[in-house]
């Protein structure tokens, strides 16, 4: 039986070999692992970005429609914003046989669209669409689910380019969330 100064110390190596390995080991493109940050509320609509989680040191994903994180994008044009994904997925694809269209969603406030959310969604509240690629490269907008807040899960993850600092306190962040590793544990 591990006395608990030893095991404290041995989890605490553990953790900090794990933040070394997520530093120094991680796939070159991203600093490190998605991390549930905030929900589609939370997103500021005047700068689009997360309280503590800026975007020039963050990058943001939402899962829709999909059981992993989707990088998104929040760009202004003249007035409002709007997040949409990066990189598109199938959309329109109910009967594979009959069809598919590559797309995405979007999510937007403080637009001049008619139904958007600012105008009919509660405080907080974003319009959510669809959107899909046609045969000439356009984007056209499909149906709505209608308005998405506090529902709608963002995930974090530290930019590549970001500094040790950003890196070393979002990996705390992450490992604050894990279980003790059972490894750890005695066997009685």
């Amino acid at each position: 039986m591990m006395n608990k100064k030893v095991k404290t110390k041995t989890q605490n190596f553990c953790k900090l070999v794990s933040v070394f390995t997520s530093i120094f080991i991680v796939s070159p493109a991203y600093a490190s692992d998605w991390l549930q940050c905030a929900n589609l509320t939370q997103i500021d609509v005047s700068t689009c970005q997360i309280l503590n989680y800026p975007s020039a040191s963050y990058e943001y994903a939402i899962s829709y429609n999909t059981t992993e994180p989707l990088p998104v994008v929040c760009s202004f044009w003249n007035v409002g914003a709007r997040i949409y994904n990066k990189q598109p997925y199938l959309v329109v694809s109910d009967n594979p046989t009959a069809g598919m269209n590559y797309g995405g969603f979007i999510f937007y406030r403080g637009t001049q669209a008619s139904d958007d959310a600012t105008s009919t969604c509660s405080a907080g509240q974003w319009r959510q669409r669809y959107w899909q690629l046609t045969q000439n490269n356009r984007i056209e907008l499909n149906f709505s689910n209608g308005c998405s807040g506090a529902e709608i899960p963002v995930f974090c993850r530290a930019r590549k380019e970001a500094s040790i600092n950003n890196i070393l306190n979002f990996e705390q962040k992450r490992l604050a969330l894990l279980p003790d590793s059972s490894l750890l544990k005695s066997n009685r």
